[in-house]
């Protein structure tokens, strides 16, 4: 009987130490990777992919995942913006920027993961022969639009650069 249950003390121990999930392990510098264009309807909990948006009116989120291995992205009392959005239609480019929430730590191990949402608003149709002509009614026309987004943590260290997938903006 002693010897059962040392046995069983034994099994339990080897169960317990093989069953323990070891937590990942990011790089210090951020990555993300892109997810996509999502937009709430009026009376649906639950947002919707989309890849066109209304000129103007049209609101959409962008969403796209991130991880960083020392968990310095998103920390409180910062102002700075973080995350950078780049429209890509025009040259020089219009860039956007926008600061990372509070992002809290996800356990004893100093690394995040998770997905970021920025929320856009009043996207203009550019018309397709002269990048001047702005927020213009055109008969027919989806503006397609690529966005590149990029994030810096504390320390200072940029992400890789990622495109979206195109957003077509209704002109008409």
């Amino acid at each position: 009987m002693k010897n059962l249950l040392i046995f069983c003390l034994f099994a339990l121990t080897c169960f317990a130490w093989t069953g323990c999930e070891k937590p990942p392990i990011y790089d210090d510098t951020p990555s993300i990777s892109w997810v996509g264009f999502y937009q709430t309807v009026p009376g649906d909990a639950d947002p919707i992919i989309v890849d066109t948006i209304q000129q103007l009116t049209g609101v959409v989120t962008f969403k796209f995942d991130f991880t960083d291995g020392d968990g310095d992205l998103g920390k409180d009392n910062d102002t700075t913006s973080h995350i950078i959005i780049i429209d890509t239609r025009r040259t020089p480019n219009d860039t956007l920027f926008y600061q990372i929430p509070t992002i809290e730590p996800q356990g004893v191990v100093s690394g995040i993961s998770g997905q970021l949402e920025v929320t856009m608003s009043q996207l203009c149709c550019i018309h397709p022969t002269n990048p001047l002509i702005l927020c213009q009614p055109i008969s027919e026309y989806f503006d397609p639009v690529v966005f590149k987004i990029r994030i810096k943590d504390i320390a200072g260290r940029w992400s890789n650069e990622i495109e979206t997938t195109p957003l077509y903006v209704k002109c008409f």
